[in-house]
């Protein structure tokens, strides 16, 4: 889960219309959110991801659901209240159900940086604090074959590509390979890596939290800046590395 910046209110959205359609949902039920241009502003909100647990909703099988994040059926007039809407795959809206976010209130990262009750651990996440641990409990963010699972197995990749760079720095150093060619490939494939960490990438709060709390990426970094390739570039993508990923649980 990463903070999503809350943008603006679709102009489709009226007022006239968010009336008359809160209207209809309280006299039927009828599901009046599903509007192409609400769920259009949704994703592009979220970087086309669940808003907490950050799968691509653009994939057939994890579709977009227009999650209600104070029920719809406990506060039916906040239906179509943009504050009120994010954008959710299937199982985590299946998770959350109708827990009641009023009286025990969880993190929405349109309003609070999940950094601030959230830490990373050993490819699960941990709560500091009590609104951290039953955003965890409601939202099963631990559950361990989608989750943890899948989290291992982005963990793994990392490794194996901080391994290969730091095998590659390794030649250019030692005077192996010195060609601009290997140079360009060990800055560019650093630059790739940081940013599947960053906020448009799907699974981007644990990418980034596995690679800043990896090892061998701060000893790839102190050789990169040792022989001046840790240029501009990769010093502003690691800062918004830094804002995006989840620290490590103590």
């Amino acid at each position: 889960m990463i903070k999503l910046n809350r943008t603006n209110k679709p102009v489709e959205l009226t007022i006239e219309l968010q009336d008359k359609l809160t209207e209809e949902f309280l006299k039927t039920g009828k599901s009046v959110w599903h509007l192409d241009f609400l769920k259009k502003a949704l994703l592009d909100l979220s970087h086309n991801k669940c808003c907490f647990c950050e799968t691509n909703i653009s994939e057939e099988s994890k579709y977009l659901e227009v999650e209600h994040f104070h029920h719809k059926d406990k506060y039916k007039k906040e239906v179509l209240v943009w504050e009120n809407l994010l954008p959710c795959c299937k199982k985590c809206n299946g998770t959350k159900k109708d827990h009641d976010t009023k009286i025990e209130p969880i993190i929405d990262p349109s309003k609070i940086d999940p950094k601030k009750h959230l830490r990373y651990w050993r490819y699960r996440i941990k709560g500091i604090d009590d609104i951290g641990k039953l955003t965890i409990s409601v939202l099963n963010l631990n559950d361990q074959e989608r989750l943890v699972k899948k989290r291992f197995e982005i963990g793994n990749a990392i490794l194996e590509k901080l391994e290969q760079l730091n095998e590659l720095i390794d030649d250019y150093i030692n005077g192996i390979q010195t060609k601009t060619l290997r140079k360009n490939k060990i800055v560019n494939g650093t630059k790739a890596l940081i940013k599947e960490g960053l906020p448009n990438s799907i699974y981007s709060g644990t990418t980034a939290a596995i690679i800043l709390t990896e090892p061998e990426f701060e000893t790839l970094k102190s050789k990169l800046i040792s022989i001046d390739l840790w240029d501009s570039e990769l010093i502003n993508l690691n800062e918004e590395l830094i804002k995006n990923g989840l620290e490590l649980y103590k």
